[in-house]
């Protein structure tokens, strides 16, 4: 049996969510129910779930900040939430399922079954660590870059580009230093599009501070202020014209 708990608190939410799992999921069996950030810590504590369905926002506080205070986090995690902002963008870059309320029935039985695949890997604790990085670390505009060996947090002022190598990315920063992580590079284009970057090609990623100029020559390319040349793809070009443009 996969034991799990659920943080809401909304009554109706938690109905829903039990009467999934009875319609579905008759091998999960639910061993508490929380409402408040305490209740929520010493329920997942005490009975230490393979799986809990979380609210982002409950008395007391948040998930989030359940998740700070336990020290351990060996459980695969399910958001279950009616906000989808840039809390959303670190749970989703952090591997962790969410569902949108109101529940979908379909969107339910999905995540669950992605979440069980999870927890036969058991590879929960990653996702979960990173989620608490980077819901922090994006407050203060900085990123989490996890390699197989550190975690590197990286202001994105300090980002020049990104090139991709098929489910690579490597950072170049400002410092001359390079940090390669193994997530695609369309995950951080959708990320960091809000905080000044461009895709001129789909293999590059471009910090607009540092761009020096456009060259419309032979298709076109970019310059940086180290004369780094990044390509443009021509479906791309008029698009990063008028952007450059605009500034």
């Amino acid at each position: 049996m996969i034991k799990t708990i659920i943080v809401d608190d909304e009554i109706t939410s938690r109905e829903t969510i039990k009467y999934l799992i009875a319609e579905y999921f008759s091998h999960i069996e639910i061993s508490a129910e929380a409402e408040s950030v305490d209740e929520a810590v010493n329920a997942i504590t005490r009975h230490k779930p393979d799986l809990v369905f979380m609210d982002i926002e409950i008395k007391g506080g948040t998930g989030i900040q359940v998740l700070k205070q336990l020290t351990n986090h060996d459980f695969k995690l399910i958001f279950i939430t009616a906000f989808n902002d840039f809390a959303i963008k670190a749970i989703k870059f952090s591997a962790i399922d969410y569902i949108l309320k109101p529940i979908n029935e379909f969107e339910f039985q999905s995540g669950v079954e992605r979440a069980i695949a999870a927890i036969n890997k058991q590879n929960n604790r990653t996702s979960t660590d990173s989620l608490v990085v980077n819901i922090e670390s994006l407050k203060d505009k900085k990123l989490a870059l996890r390699t197989s060996q550190e975690i590197h947090l990286v202001n994105f002022n300090d980002i020049v580009h990104c090139e991709s190598d098929n489910a690579y990315t490597t950072f170049y920063l400002n410092t001359g230093e390079k940090i390669m992580v193994s997530k695609g590079i369309g995950e951080y284009a959708e990320l960091l599009s809000e905080y000044g970057f461009i895709r001129p090609h789909q293999s590059h990623l471009v910090n607009i501070e540092y761009i020096k100029k456009l060259d419309k020559s032979e298709g076109g390319y970019i310059v940086l202020k180290d004369r780094t040349q990044i390509p443009i793809s021509g479906r791309r070009r008029q698009q990063l014209i008028d952007i450059l443009n605009r500034m």
